[in-house]
């Protein structure tokens, strides 16, 4: 974990500029970076990110019942690539590109998701989502 990051979350969170989540057994503070229908995502002060997955319980009434884990890899890097758009200081915690790196042919090197025709000769590119193969890092080592 960075040195700076710990305080980060806690002045993201002390000035409101980012929301707290409580994250059940999960040491230290931890901020939302994204959220959509069905997932949200959140930062911890120790750098883990922790997917939370919603089970909609189709009976009026109920309550919507939230799984967290803890995301790894690809995920926990294109988590971190989305929330460094609304937060730029988290970009610190994106690796460097290594000299030797290769762009990532899944995304054509943007880091945007792309549908492509059974030729592959054309895309459709998904701006603000992210490449599942590179985490939107646009490139692989």
């Amino acid at each position: 974990m960075p040195h700076w990051l710990a305080a980060w979350v806690t002045d993201q969170l002390a000035s409101g500029a980012a929301r707290r989540t409580d994250l059940s057994g999960v040491d230290g503070d931890a901020m939302y970076v994204y959220g959509s229908i069905g997932v949200d995502a959140a930062l911890t002060s120790t750098g883990d990110i922790w997917v939370g997955e919603y089970d909609f319980d189709t009976v009026e009434g109920t309550a919507v019942t939230v799984t967290w884990r803890r995301a790894v890899g690809v995920e926990r890097l294109g988590f971190i690539v989305i929330a460094a758009r609304q937060f730029p200081a988290l970009g610190g915690l994106l690796p460097p590109r290594p000299a030797n790196a290769a762009g990532c042919p899944a995304c054509r090197a943007t880091g945007d998701w792309h549908l492509f025709s059974a030729d592959r000769k054309e895309s459709l590119r998904i701006r603000g989502m992210i490449c599942k193969t590179c985490g939107g890092m646009g490139w692989q080592s």
